[in-house]
């Protein structure tokens, strides 16, 4: 039922879902809904919350297992994640990131966004830390947010794309992320620095 509640909130939003409508997707009735979920809106933070809480996890998941490598092979690992739970769970993907959530699933998208973010952040800092003179501050944040932005943006219109095979839209966004990271140049990181504070070294 819960999936046939995000499909219905994906393809047509939550103001247009009826219980009706996704009694009839769940081919069940409208009390037996009521009586498992509550009203439409506790349905529609509960879709939300188990889309985050299955993208949070299989990221962390992702990232954990790519500890030990590159920062690009960790990068990359996110990124084929991302793309790959908006090809295996696309009604959750598109009600997570749609042109225009609402209420809950706005707040579990920016929950979960923030969480990759500051994920990715630390993982650049400890980079630059091993790597250059210095370790980034609020340049490692910046870039953690483009990166994920990218990602999203990416799988979005992969998903979305018909013409376009999710599996190839992965790699090449996968390629375009490690190319940027390759060529950042590390004095305008510095310039961005100096004008915040940079996080302290644990």
């Amino acid at each position: 039922m819960l999936d046939a509640a995000c499909a219905v909130f994906a393809d047509i939003g939550f103001h247009a879902a009826t219980m009706e409508d996704i009694a009839a997707r769940a081919r069940t009735t409208k009390p037996t809904l009521y009586a498992h979920f509550g009203n439409k809106e506790d349905l529609y933070r509960l879709c939300g919350e188990r889309a985050g809480g299955t993208l949070g996890r299989r990221l962390s998941r992702a990232y954990e297992a790519a500890s030990a490598l590159s920062l690009e092979q960790q990068v990359r690992a996110g990124t084929m994640t991302v793309f790959d739970f908006a090809r295996t769970h696309s009604a959750e993907f598109r009600l997570l990131f749609g042109a225009d959530p609402v209420g809950t699933i706005a707040a579990a998208r920016e929950r979960l966004t923030i969480a990759a973010a500051t994920e990715i952040a630390e993982r650049i800092r400890d980079f630059t830390e091993r790597r250059a003179t210095r370790r980034w501050g609020v340049s490692a944040d910046l870039c953690a947010s483009l990166i994920v932005s990218l990602t999203i943006d990416g799988a979005r219109y992969a998903l979305l794309t018909e013409t376009l095979d999710v599996a190839s839209g992965a790699e090449f966004a996968s390629s375009f992320t490690v190319a940027a990271l390759r060529h950042i140049d590390p004095r305008i990181a510095e310039e961005i620095d100096e004008g915040g504070a940079a996080p302290e070294a644990e």
